[in-house]
């Protein structure tokens, strides 16, 4: 249920080589979604609406204290996203030697 590693401003982590976390600029995650939670890591799906309730409020606090409204954007390269595309495209026209059910039936 949920492990996007995030601080406890809503704020999505990853890890530099060294292993230190670093901050993922811009990046929110709360409630299903995110490794924070009131509830610990054995919380129910129906427990979500107090994480929801808690973390979601960080994350527009998060972003009310980071950002300003009409602040300017970075420009997108013209082929910005391009290589994800390409990514699916390749694991979804993949011809590989077993077919898609045999793998789904051998990990149920």
């Amino acid at each position: 249920m949920g492990g996007i590693p995030t601080d406890w401003r809503s704020q999505v982590l990853s890890q530099d080589a060294q292993g230190n976390d670093i901050k993922i600029k811009g990046l929110l995650a709360c409630g299903e979604a995110a490794s924070a939670s009131v509830h610990g890591a054995n919380r129910l799906g129906a427990n979500s609406l107090l994480d929801l309730v808690v973390f979601g409020r960080r994350c527009a606090e998060t972003t009310v204290e980071d950002y300003t409204p009409g602040q300017a954007q970075r420009d997108l390269k013209p082929n910005a996203g391009e290589e994800s595309i390409a990514n699916l495209d390749r694991l979804r026209y993949s011809t590989g030697a077993s077919p898609t059910a045999k793998i789904r039936g051998t990990m149920q």
